[in-house]
């Protein structure tokens, strides 16, 4: 089903294209007949509500952009957040993980030294029994102890010999037995600290489990903002054309209106002017007839032979006006009077024919130069545009600098900062791989579930942000731990308004979001996330924390 967005361009674009194709009907009609149009009123008011209801819908598409690309960004914010939840989950772990291996092997050690406290206990038991035996029967009978004595006196060294022997296996038992005691104790000690670091190892591992589920979670949320985000673009580029394309169509009707009540105004001006020319020459005819009459009135007195040759003259005039307009009007000064008169008139024609002749070269005139003008306007906009687009600034490249192999500890605060610039902007363009880099350089990336796996940082070798800031500072001899949140927790804070080149930038609650190094000039220098790149980025106030960390 489409959405309603989609619903919605339709319903707009169907009547703009309806007003769009009748502008282009009118354009071929209007180059066929070589008149001008005259829209309707309806057409012109068709065309402005057109427009106006794409210029409301696209506005409606431009507030549900902006809307739409600030979820976009407090996603990819919370993103980050528990993008760094799992890293620390993860750090979280293997440190339980190590903490319990420790514990059982000290739960083993400790078995194994009881044990031997148990044998040499049994052993020492063993022999004192015996000695305690051997008084015993030597006690009960005289005769033993006194066999082979020299005399009593001996016999009685032997008896206390063998007495002083009993103590001492007996003290030696106890003491056996007082260190068997010990190991037990010390065994059930550390087997309790076992279990407890098993079940720290259990818990931690949820922890690492639900952190996953949760940037899972939020990822499939991301993925659905960021393509509705796409499609309002769309959407809103194309709402866009329509508007241009309806006012383009309102621009060409009111342009046929315009061009109509030129030519009307001109041909009102053109028959004025001949009605006018055409007066005036009635008004000079008759005039001229008037003189002619009075010239007759005067001469009627004449002879027949003069009156003979006065319409000879006449009709020589006639055929001199004749003359007249073959020549058309040239030869107006030439003639008799009545040629004179003839000619005026022929004179007033071709003035009336010479006056639409102009009328004709001016507007063709008009035409060329409106077309010549255009073709500048265009010529030097296209010019214009050009040298804009070279003129303007170029997109701010920053030569690698090779990484430091080695780690420093010698030199001033400022070497160090700048050991470690170097070393982080030897790795721009290096991929984004999240889970990756030590203090060696980029590793593989790990699985999220989500983001980091659609864009393979698995098999990725590179960086993510906390990496890339473990390596830099690694160069100058700072071990900082692979999660944005202990980082946090290292060196000393500055208030953000005291950042200075080399400071670490967090984002998010206690600098869990995400971790950058600042290069000054409102610069840092980061690795933003899955699909990009090791970059040069403007620092981002929004969701930053208040402090930054100064380590060196």
């Amino acid at each position: 089903m489409p959405s309603n967005r989609k619903v919605r361009a339709s319903y707009w674009t169907r009547p703009i294209a309806g007003i769009i194709t009748a502008g282009l009907l009118a354009t071929n009609t209007q180059v066929a007949a070589a008149q001008p149009l005259n829209p309707s009123d309806a057409q012109i008011r068709q065309a402005r509500e057109a427009a106006s209801n794409a210029e409301s819908y696209l506005q409606s598409l431009v507030a549900e952009v902006t809307s739409s690309e600030r979820r976009v960004s407090d996603l990819e914010l919370r993103m980050g957040t528990l993008r760094e939840d799992v890293n620390k989950a993860m750090v979280d772990l293997e440190n339980a993980r190590d903490a319990a291996n420790r514990a059982r092997e000290a739960v083993n050690e400790a078995r194994t030294q009881l044990d031997r406290s148990r044998a040499e206990l049994a052993s020492a038991q063993k022999q004192f029994d015996e000695l305690a035996r051997t008084i015993m029967r030597q006690g009960r009978s005289s005769g033993s102890i006194l066999e082979g004595a020299r005399d009593a006196s001996e016999a009685i060294n032997r008896l206390s010999a063998l007495r002083r022997e009993a103590d001492r296996q007996e003290q030696t038992v106890d003491s056996l037995d007082k260190n068997r005691t010990e190991a037990a104790n010390q065994e059930s000690t550390l087997r309790k600290k076992s279990d407890e670091a098993q079940q720290a190892e259990a818990t931690a591992n949820q922890r690492n489990t639900d952190a996953q589920n949760a940037y899972s979670e939020a990822n499939e949320e991301l993925q659905k903002e960021q393509a509705d985000y796409q499609q309002a673009q769309v959407d809103r580029d194309a709402a866009k054309a329509s508007l241009d394309a309806a006012r383009n169509a309102v621009n060409e009707l009111n342009s046929q209106r315009q061009n109509y009540e030129n030519e009307q105004a001109r041909k009102e001006a053109e028959d004025a002017a001949a009605k006018k020319a055409a007066e005036e020459a009635a008004a000079k005819t008759r005039a001229e007839a008037q003189s002619n009459q009075t010239d007759e009135d005067s001469s009627s007195e004449s002879t027949d032979e003069s009156s003979s040759t006065t319409g000879s003259t006449g009709s020589t005039g006639s055929n001199s006006s004749t003359g007249s307009n073959s020549s058309t009007g040239s030869t107006g000064s030439a003639g008799t009077s009545d040629s004179t008169g003839s000619t005026g008139s022929t004179g007033s024609n071709s003035s009336t024919g010479s006056s639409g002749s102009t009328g004709s070269t001016r507007s063709s005139e008009t035409t060329e130069s409106s077309d010549s003008s255009e073709s500048t306007d265009t010529s030097e906009s296209s010019s214009t545009g050009g040298s804009s687009s070279s003129s303007g600034t170029p997109a701010q490249t920053v030569a690698p600098t090779n990484p430091e192999t080695g780690q420093s500890t010698s030199g001033s605060s400022s070497q160090k900062v700048e050991t470690v610039i170097a070393r982080a902007m030897g790795q721009l363009g290096v991929p984004y791989a999240w889970g990756g880099g030590n203090a060696n350089g980029p590793t593989k990336g790990i699985r999220d579930g989500g983001v980091a796996d659609s864009h393979g940082d698995y098999n990725k070798i590179g960086f993510d942000c906390s990496g890339l800031t473990l390596y830099a500072y690694a160069a100058v001899g700072i071990d900082l731990p692979h999660y944005t949140g202990y980082q946090y927790q290292r060196g000393k804070h500055y208030p953000a308004s005291q950042m200075k080149r080399g400071d670490l930038l967090f984002w998010g609650p206690n600098g869990h979001g995400h971790v950058a190094i600042y290069l000054g000039d409102g610069k840092m220098i980061e690795a933003p996330q899955s699909g990009s790149v090791v970059k040069i980025s403007p620092v981002r106030y929004n969701g930053m924390t208040p402090n930054v960390v100064r380590l060196v």
